[in-house]
């Protein structure tokens, strides 16, 4: 079993429980949640990303960019860690 973890952009309450419903309608996904801040985690075989991206899209949400999911959580820990210098804040 593979977990996907993608940020989508445009993700509301009301629209979670229908997109986790598409989302576990695909062939393979056995889990799949979103909630309000975009964060969406699907659980299946090998193999389904081009899947759950094309359902995502599909759905009309926007997959966050690789730069936007990955770069800024790292900042965030290293800031909130102290790993950052004074000079570098």
């Amino acid at each position: 079993m593979t977990t996907y973890h993608l940020q989508i952009n445009g993700s509301s309450d009301t629209g979670t429980s229908l997109l986790e419903s598409r989302l576990r309608r695909l062939a393979g996904v056995t889990d799949a949640t979103a909630d309000r801040t975009g964060d969406v985690v699907v659980r299946g075989g090998e193999g389904l990303l081009p899947l759950i991206k094309r359902a995502l899209t599909g759905a009309g949400y926007e997959i966050a960019s690789e730069r936007a999911a990955h770069r800024n959580p790292s900042v965030t820990r290293w800031y909130q860690q102290g790993w950052l210098t004074a000079s570098m804040r």
